[in-house]
């Protein structure tokens, strides 16, 4: 049982995978096993800081879990949501916690609405003059040039979910049936590098410069590992990309993880984040950072 305390900050963490929705489902095995890490690694954050009583939101499989979720959120001061951007889930529980006036420690829904759609964050950065991968509207019915190699992704997708990469006329023809909306980009070949970083009103700080290996199986692709604070920013790239897009998305807050392709001449921005991301949980062991402990201090500035 939940025990609330008085004198402290009772922080509530919902984790929308293993504890809400798909754990009454088929749990995709990727999105499990990062929640689950997530969360634990959130805690731990969570238990060096004397003033805080942080508690997982429990599962309930008797109620709607919207309906779960908004009793529990009663009982907070302030609440972290851990939950995949598709089909506008992050978003929606942002939103929950927005009407209820207690604190949400992520970025607000106006931030997730937008970097959460793919199409709309490339003409966000474009606005903003920031170098990006080209990206469109997967259209069925126009004539690619098949002998380049393509990308096609979930507009609104996570990871590398459903990520399919297309070099030949035998991909096309044998890649799935798409239903729902799909972007396509031209493929990059480059290092995949993740910023981890915190978001404050149109400021941002590098917290580390991550590296990320993936598998390809066909035209598909696994994340095999991240190797979190691979490189140091000698040259403070990284920190000044980091804060373009601050200025960019203002109302990025808190956590935040950025997608990027590294070519020997070209940092391209693939995917922002408004979320906790993988490479977070190696953080505190990794670089010896308190993440929620930044992020309860950015709450009490």
């Amino acid at each position: 049982m939940t025990t609330f305390h008085q004198h402290k900050r009772n922080i509530l963490i919902f984790e929308y995978v293993t504890g809400g929705r798909f754990a009454l489902e088929t749990l995709p095995a990727s999105l499990a096993a990062e929640g689950q890490m997530m969360v634990e690694a959130l805690l731990s954050n969570f238990a060096a800081l004397p003033d805080v009583n942080a508690w997982v939101m429990p599962r309930q499989d008797t109620r709607p879990l919207d309906a779960h979720f908004k009793a529990q959120i009663q009982h907070a001061d302030a609440v972290w949501v851990i939950a995949p951007e598709f089909d506008g889930i992050l978003e929606t529980f942002c939103r929950y916690v927005e009407a209820s006036g207690k604190k949400l420690l992520t970025s607000p829904s106006s931030a997730v609405s937008v970097t959460a759609n793919k199409l709309m964050t490339f003409e966000q950065l474009c606005r903003a003059h920031i170098q990006t991968v080209p990206t469109a509207l997967f259209d069925e019915n126009h004539d690619y040039d098949t002998t380049q190699a393509w990308i096609i992704k979930p507009i609104d997708g996570a990871g590398a979910e459903n990520t399919f990469l297309l070099t030949s006329i035998n991909d096309w023809q044998q890649r799935p049936q798409l239903n729902k909306a799909f972007i396509i980009q031209p493929y990059i070949e480059g290092e995949k590098i993740s910023l981890s970083c915190l978001f404050h009103e149109g400021s941002a700080e590098l917290l580390c410069v991550n590296l990320q290996l993936f598998e390809q199986k066909e035209t598909c692709f696994a994340l095999q590992t991240i190797r979190v604070n691979d490189r140091p920013d000698h040259t403070g790239d990284y920190q000044r990309l980091a804060s373009q897009i601050a200025c960019a998305f203002p109302d990025l807050w808190g956590y935040v993880g950025i997608d990027l392709i590294q070519t020997p001449t070209t940092c391209f921005v693939l995917e922002i984040n408004p979320r906790l991301t993988t490479s977070f949980t190696q953080i505190e062991t990794q670089l010896g950072i308190n993440v929620a402990s930044k992020v309860m201090a950015l709450w009490y500035d």
